[in-house]
């Protein structure tokens, strides 16, 4: 159901794009690591409803789509991926934009204060 609702959202958004967006997310996807904070990102990652797995093993990406009212468990998540190079992405609206580590997460911090 969640897959759907991203791909609708995907697909809209393609179809009649738009000027101002209708919700501000961040997707933070991640890939495999031996470390002891992967389990824990995979388990932060899983209670969000827009969960999804590709793939098994050492080739699997996990994959969380954020709003601004999900901020705490995006600053968790992040704050447990964002070393890990290559592997971490970010996207802004399903979308990959330039910064978004350096400014597109910044401003989702500011949900944190409000």
């Amino acid at each position: 159901m969640a897959d759907d609702l991203a791909a609708r959202d995907k697909l809209e958004d393609i179809l009649t794009p738009s000027t101002a967006a209708k919700t501000f997310r961040i997707t933070v996807s991640f890939g495999y690591r031996m470390t002891p904070e992967y389990k824990k990102a995979v388990a932060i990652a899983r209670r969000n409803p827009t969960y999804k797995a590709e793939g098994d093993g050492e080739w699997i990406r996990h994959s969380a789509v954020y709003t601004p009212a999900e901020v705490e468990e995006l600053f968790q998540l992040f704050n447990l991926v964002h070393d890990w190079g290559e592997s971490t992405e970010i996207l802004v609206n399903h979308k990959k934009l330039p910064y978004a580590h350096e400014l597109w997460l910044p401003l989702m911090w500011f949900y944190r204060i409000t």
